[in-house]
């Protein structure tokens, strides 16, 4: 049975893999990655493996895979000041996209293994954030590109686009909480007012009984 951390691991390295060369996620590769992490949860659920769990896995896998390639891109970038400031804008953009595609590839594996969409965004935003701090890469970037996900993902299904948009938000922010109090405060302001052309309500959780 898969479980999340072997998830994480055949994510990465289908996505460095896929990607390996180009030192970025650029806009372009976005539907490479959500695919490719579709295809290992789907593949993974199928086999037994907590969909739930999996969503998780992959969503980290994705980062981690982003932050290996965006070493290696700033390796090469390193003689240059200019290059250098050129980079740290293409990491922003590329963790932004690893992030979206997570929440999509995330959210469309799991819904055959009977996953509920709303639960999936939540969990695959919470673990973008969470993984993006883990690899020093930009959570502010990481939390837009979940909601910008979510926002995509909800054209294809039943859900409105603010109720899809506000649930990766909401797991953003909670991500970024545990992060830190300043953490959580650079996220919320990230992700609160209008992204895609779609207002961003941060609704709270409902409570449970």
């Amino acid at each position: 049975m898969t479980n999340e951390q072997e998830i994480g691991r055949r994510v990465k390295d289908g996505i460095i893999g896929a990607i390996k060369g180009t030192g970025e996620i650029t806009d372009a590769a976005v539907s490479t990655v959500s695919s490719t992490v579709q295809t290992a949860v789907r593949e993974a659920g199928a086999a037994g493996g907590a969909a739930g769990d999996l969503v998780v896995g992959a969503a980290r896998g994705t980062i981690r895979a982003t932050g290996e390639i965006l070493s290696l891109g700033a390796v090469t970038a390193a003689d240059s000041i200019g290059a250098a400031a050129d980079s740290a804008g293409k990491a922003a953009k590329s963790i932004g996209n690893a992030a979206k595609a997570a929440v999509i590839g995330g959210v469309r594996g799991s819904s055959e293994a009977g996953v509920e969409t709303m639960e999936a965004i939540s969990r695959a935003s919470r673990s973008a954030v969470t993984e993006a701090s883990a690899v020093g890469a930009d959570i502010t970037a990481a939390a837009v590109g979940a909601v910008e996900g979510a926002i995509d993902i909800a054209k294809e299904t039943s859900l409105s686009l603010e109720d899809a948009a506000s649930a990766a938000a909401v797991g953003a922010v909670e991500a970024a909480g545990e992060i830190g109090d300043t953490a959580g405060s650079r996220v919320r302001n990230a992700v609160q007012g209008t992204i895609r052309g779609v207002k961003v309500v941060l609704k709270e959780p409902m409570a449970k009984p």
